[in-house]
């Protein structure tokens, strides 16, 4: 009774099926009739002379045709040497700490006194007061030619605070500086991994596809010969669309990292940066003996952003601490030098040197002072408040860095064991359906594993190298040396 309610079901629904099937493949095909797919399928199908750089060149030649792009290769060096020299936030901070030092340079000019020409010329005519007595008219042109220097000495004590605080803003900007390069190294390798990632899964969905296309003609083979069932077919077909999903998701999310790689890089958004690496390999950046709190000591020495806080809390110290010399008395020496006269009587030279002392009680009798005093006393107390929050966001950081890394490492050593297992799973699957001990069924859980454990090999393999240069950068130890240390570079 099952058998003939089987054939009725197959009699309704045969038609459909084969022309539905048909579609399939020959769409398939339609991407895939190129010489470099049937140099993809020789190499499937176990072709030993194809090397993995061939085998890649074919995957890259159709992944750039079907981005409509053309590929920039690149090496983590080259990213990185480019990012350092051309990102944009980076010009930035060296501009700002240019500023700095300009501001600097002009505290220190500070001390030199002021020396400028005066000329000064003037008619008067009319009835003028003598001595606020005796009435005279007069008709004059005075007449004065000097040349002046002014020097405030040390400006009530402000010159030397004012070098302080430009001293320590400049130490400031140059960590900034250096924090900020240390950061776009970590954001490019960050971006080139992010890259390389979904370069080598989309190896893993083209040979997916490729299988699932195989699977398809062979259930109809099957389902043809009356050996099969119409739910193995439907079932192919459903896995070989949800493949083409994972490849096309795979391929929008490699466009997007390479745009987001040439940002970071300060380079046309448009290009499309593709890594060189064929494979990726698991990369120990940091001595594995270095617990978390040692780590953290070593980031307290190390980390560019603390030291320019450190520096920052001592300029806004020096400036809370220049509202003292508002009680200082001022001295300013001020030595005159040329001529005066008038047109008629003529001109005859002059000198003079003065000495002009003024004692303060002050601003605003005091007061100015004092709350002024008060309002920097609570602004360094708000920046050393933010040190002590940004040294406990670091220790956080690291500990958080350094069980990505342990983490990842233990995932890859599951993850190697995964995909062995897989890929004997997978034959012995195949082997036991064409036995008649096993169901396709069991081939397409067998495929789904094994396509998983691969992506999840090559995941974890990026987690944990990402992880170490994350721990390098938090330490505060990262640096271009240091996060290509072992690294090898692979050519096509």
């Amino acid at each position: 009774m099952r058998i003939i309610i089987i054939i009725i079901f197959c009699i309704i629904f045969i038609q459909p099926v084969y022309a539905n099937l048909s579609d399939v493949i020959d769409d398939y095909a339609q991407c895939c009739e190129n010489e470099s797919y049937k140099t993809f399928t020789q190499i499937v199908k176990g072709g030993a002379s194809y090397s993995d750089i061939e085998k890649q060149k074919v995957i890259d030649r159709e992944v750039s045709q079907e981005l409509d792009s053309n590929f920039i290769y690149m090496d983590l060096k080259d990213c990185i040497d480019i990012a350092l020299g051309e990102n944009y936030d980076i010009k930035i901070r060296e501009a700002y700490k240019g500023e700095a030092f300009w501001r600097n340079k002009n505290s220190q000019f500070a001390l030199l006194p002021d020396i400028y020409y005066n000329y000064d010329i003037k008619n008067l005519e009319g009835r003028y007061l003598v001595g606020g007595i005796v009435a005279t008219t007069t008709h004059e042109v005075p007449i004065q030619s000097l040349f002046v220097l002014e020097w405030s000495t040390i400006n009530q004590g402000r010159y030397f605070f004012n070098l302080a605080i430009t001293r320590n803003m400049l130490k400031s900007a140059k960590a900034n500086l250096q924090f900020s390069r240390d950061e776009i190294l970590l954001n490019t390798i960050q971006a080139y991994y992010d890259t390389l990632e979904k370069k080598m899964e989309i190896e893993v969905q083209k040979v997916n596809l490729y299988d699932r296309v195989e699977q398809l003609k062979y259930t109809q083979a099957r389902y043809e010969s009356g050996l099969g069932t119409l739910y193995d077919v439907k079932r192919a077909q459903a896995e070989y669309a949800g493949a083409q999903q994972d490849y096309a998701e795979t391929l929008y999310t490699l466009r997007i990292n390479q745009g987001k790689l040439a940002y970071i890089m300060g380079i046309e958004i448009l290009d499309s940066i593709y890594p060189f690496e064929i494979n990726v390999d698991q990369r120990e950046l940091v001595n594995p003996k270095c617990d978390i709190e040692c780590l953290y000591k070593q980031a307290l020495e190390t980390r560019e952003d603390i030291k320019s806080k450190r520096a920052e809390i001592q300029a806004y110290k020096a400036q809370r601490n220049m509202n003292y010399t508002d009680i200082i008395p001022s001295v300013t020496l001020s030595y005159q030098n040329g001529l005066v006269g008038t047109k008629n009587s003529g001109l005859t030279a002059h000198n003079s040197l003065t000495l002009d002392i003024r004692a303060y009680l002050g601003k605003n009798l005091l007061m100015g002072t004092i709350s002024e005093l008060k309002a920097d006393s609570e602004l360094v107390k708000a920046k050393k408040l933010e040190l002590i929050n940004l040294e406990r966001e670091v220790k956080t950081n690291i500990l958080t860095a350094y069980y990505d890394s342990e983490n990842a490492l233990k995932k890859i050593q599951a993850a190697k064991r995964e995909v062995e297992a897989a890929d004997v799973s997978l034959d012995l699957s195949l082997a036991n359906m064409k036995a008649g001990d096993a169901t396709f069924i069991d081939v397409i859980e067998s495929q789904n594993i094994k396509v998983q454990a691969n992506i999840n090999l090559i995941k974890n393999m990026i987690e944990y190298n990402k992880a170490q240069c994350r721990l390098l950068f938090e330490t505060g130890i990262i640096s271009p040396k240091n996060v290509l240390k072992d690294y090898k570079l692979k050519y096509y």
